[in-house]
C-alpha cells in the first residue's frame, strides 16, 4: 500500500511539474486561445513569504548575547532560542572523529551533539555515544547502547542532566550513563523505536517513539511513570522533533501534524492542535509531520508544520494567536520580538512574533548548479549566535546572515556534508557532519 501511495504521488507530480506538452498530450489541446493579460497564482503551494510593508519601520533589535550549554535538543527545554555568545565568524578551532556517520536512508544521524559540563556528547548513526572534550575535541569515552545482534536500530538522541546522559534510540531502548566515563546507570526496554532526541522535564525523562507513543520514564530508575498510546501513520518522514517542556506542560509533535499538550507529572492530555494539510489539492503523500522542534516563550508555543504551516498558540487554552500559510522542516528560532525559519521554499524568513507578519525574507540558493537545476541543497537552522543566525547548507557550507535584513554576510567552509543545525555552547560553535566530523569554531 506504501509503494502504491508513493507511485501515485510521483506520477502525479510528473505530471504537474512536466508542462502543458504532456498533459496537452494526455487530456487533448485547448480548444480556444488562453485569455489575454497578466496571468498570477492562486494556489498557495506557489506564493512564498510575502513581507509586510507597515513592519518595514520596526527595528530588529537582536538581544544581548547569552553564554550557555547545549544539554539539551534545541539548547534549552522550551526550545526558546536567544543570541548565543560568540565571535560571529571564528575560525576552525578542531575537528575531531565522533563515531559512525550517515551511511544511507536506513542508518541515519538524526540529533545534533549535546554540551554538558565541559563535554559534548555525540550519539552517532549505530547508537554509540562518543563523549568529547568541549575544548579539545579529544576522546573522553565512548559507549555502546545497541545490542550485538541490532542492525535496523538507528536515530534517536540525547539528553543530559550534567552527571547523566540519556539515551533513547531506534533500537527501542532507554539508558542513563554516567557522563564521567559512560558507565551504565540502568537500561530498560521501549514500546517502540525512538527517532527523535529525548528530554527531561523534572525527574522525568521523556520519549516519543516512531508510532507516536509518548512516555515518561523516572530518572532514577528507568521506571515507568506514565505512558500516552499513539497511533501510527502510513507516510511520515524520517526524523520527528524532542518534546519541548515549559513549566508542567509537555509538548509532543506528532506524525499526523497534532500538536499534543500534557501535563508533566501525570501525562493527563491538556489540548491539541493540529497543523496537518489544510490544502485543497495535494499531488503528494499528504505527509503532515512536524519536523522542526516546536518552541516555547512567554507562555505561547510556536510551530511549523511540512504541512506549510507555522502557527502561534496559547500555551494555557491551545487557542490560535496566529497563523502563515508557510511550512519547512527546520526548527523556528526565537530571538526578542521575532522568529526566525527556513522554509519548505528556501526562504529565510523573520517573522514578527506578536501577530505573525513577515519583516522580511531572504531566497536562498537552491541548487548546486541553479542554471541547470542541479544537486538540491537542503539547509538546517537557524541558530543566532554572535548577533548573526547561522544555519548550515549541506554541501558542507556554514552561512552567517543578517538578522535585520537577511541578507548573506558571510561563509564557512565546514568540509562535508551536513544536514544538522550548528549548536552554540561557551562561545563555540560545533557542526555535526554526515560522515561523523565533529567541527568546532570559534
Amino acid at each position: 500500500m506504501r509503494s502504491y501511495k508513493i507511485l501515485a504521488a510521483g506520477l502525479a507530480a510528473a505530471l504537474l511539474l512536466s508542462g502543458c506538452s504532456l498533459t496537452e498530450e494526455y487530456f487533448g489541446e485547448s480548444e480556444e486561445a488562453p485569455l489575454e493579460g497578466k496571468r498570477e497564482a492562486i494556489l498557495e503551494t506557489g506564493r512564498g513569504a510575502v513581507p509586510d510593508v507597515d513592519l518595514g519601520l520596526v527595528p530588529v533589535i537582536v538581544p544581548p548575547q547569552i553564554s550557555d550549554e547545549w544539554p539539551t535538543s534545541g539548547r534549552n527545554a522550551a526550545h526558546a532560542g536567544g543570541n548565543l555568545a560568540w565571535s560571529s565568524g571564528g575560525a576552525l578551532a578542531w575537528s575531531s572523529d565522533a563515531g559512525t556517520g550517515s551511511r544511507d536512508a536506513a542508518q541515519r544521524v538524526l540529533s545534533t551533539p549535546i554540551v554538558s559540563n565541559g563535554r559534548i556528547f555525540v550519539l552517532d548513526a549505530v547508537l554509540e555515544v562518543h563523549a568529547r572534550d568541549a575544548q579539545t575535541g579529544s576522546r573522553i569515552w565512548s559507549a555502546e547502547t545497541a545490542p550485538e545482534d541490532e542492525e535496523d536500530g538507528f536515530g534517536g538522541g540525547l539528553v543530559s542532566d550534567g552527571a547523566v546522559v540519556y539515551v533513547a534510540g531506534g533500537h527501542g531502548k532507554a539508558l542513563a550513563l554516567n557522563a564521567s566515563d559512560g558507565s551504565v546507570r540502568w537500561q530498560v526496554d521501549l514500546p517502540g523505536p525512538v527517532r527523535s532526541a529525548p528530554a527531561l522535564a523534572g525527574g522525568l525523562l521523556l520519549a516519543t517513539t516512531a508510532d507516536n507513543t509518548i512516555i515518561a520514564l523516572n530518572t532514577e530508575d528507568g521506571t515507568r511513570a506514565w505512558i500516552q498510546r499513539g497511533v501510527s501513520e502510513a507516510t511520515s518522514m524520517l526524523g520527528s522533533p524532542a518534546p519541548a517542556v515549559a513549566n508542567d506542560a509537555v509538548i509532543s509533535a506528532l506524525t499526523n501534524g497534532d500538536l499534543v499538550v500534557m501535563r508533566a507529572s501525570n501525562g493527563r492530555e491538556l489540548w491539541r492542535s493540529s497543523l496537518g494539510s489544510v490544502r485543497r489539492f495535494d499531488f503528494g503523500t499528504k505527509l503532515s509531520d512536524i519536523v522542526g522542534l516546536p518552541a516555547v516563550a512567554d507562555n505561547i508555543l510556536y510551530a511549523t508544520s511540512s504541512a506549510g504551516r507555522t502557527a502561534a498558540l496559547s500555551l494555557r487554552a491551545g487557542s490560535r494567536i496566529w497563523e502563515q500559510r508557510l511550512g519547512g522542516m527546520s526548527s523556528p528560532w526565537i530571538a526578542g520580538d521575532f522568529l526566525y525559519m527556513v522554509t519548505d521554499k528556501a526562504e529565510l524568513v523573520c517573522l514578527f512574533r506578536p501577530d505573525g507578519r513577515v519583516r522580511w525574507a531572504h531566497a536562498l540558493q537552491r541548487f548546486e548548479d541553479p542554471e541547470d537545476r542541479a544537486g538540491a541543497l537542503f539547509y538546517a537552522g537557524p541558530v543566532m549566535a554572535g548577533g548573526r543566525l547561522t544555519l548550515t547548507r549541506s554541501d558542507g557550507t556554514l552561512l552567517l546572515h543578517n538578522p535585520e535584513n537577511g541578507a548573506q554576510e558571510a561563509t564557512l567552509n565546514i568540509g562535508s556534508r551536513t544536514l544538522q543545525p550548528p549548536i552554540v555552547a561557551g562561545g563555540t560553535l560545533y557542526t555535526l557532519s554526515e560522515d561523523g566530523t565533529l567541527s568546532a569554531f570559534r
